[in-house]
């Protein structure tokens, strides 16, 4: 069968002619994979934060139940963690610590989550 000389204006799309649509997709797609990306880590390296609070906070309550100034205490958690607001309280048979400090998550602009742990010991000798 012949070809009119209209065919040429109505042929299939070549492949040549979609070769740029992936290089698009992927220049649309890839600043929300980064920012995926980026919420991620920050929330890992918050709970890596998060973690090293339930050592210092229960490192600190250890040391206030075994009887060590509560002055020595405050400064040792200082001294580990500046940023850190401390919280002491003194039950019936046990010491509780309380330590908490702002964070931020990248990308997620000037938004500050709040971190804390607290953890509590036995008063020796009761």
């Amino acid at each position: 069968m012949p070809k009119s000389p209209l065919s040429r204006f109505f042929a299939e799309p070549s492949a040549s002619a979609e070769r740029g649509s992936v290089t698009a997709e992927l220049a649309l797609a890839l600043p929300s994979v980064a920012l995926v990306i980026a919420v991620t880590l920050g929330g890992f390296s918050l709970q890596v934060e998060r973690m090293k609070l339930v050592d210092l906070s229960a490192s600190g309550a250890r040391a206030l139940a075994r009887g060590e100034e509560q002055a020595a205490v405050e400064a040792m958690l200082k001294a580990s963690r500046p940023d850190a607001l401390i919280k002491i309280e003194h039950e019936e048979n046990q010491v509780c610590i309380a330590v908490s400090f702002m964070a931020r998550i990248p990308g997620l602009g000037a938004e500050l989550l709040e971190v804390s742990e607290r953890q509590c010991a036995r008063k020796m000798g009761l």
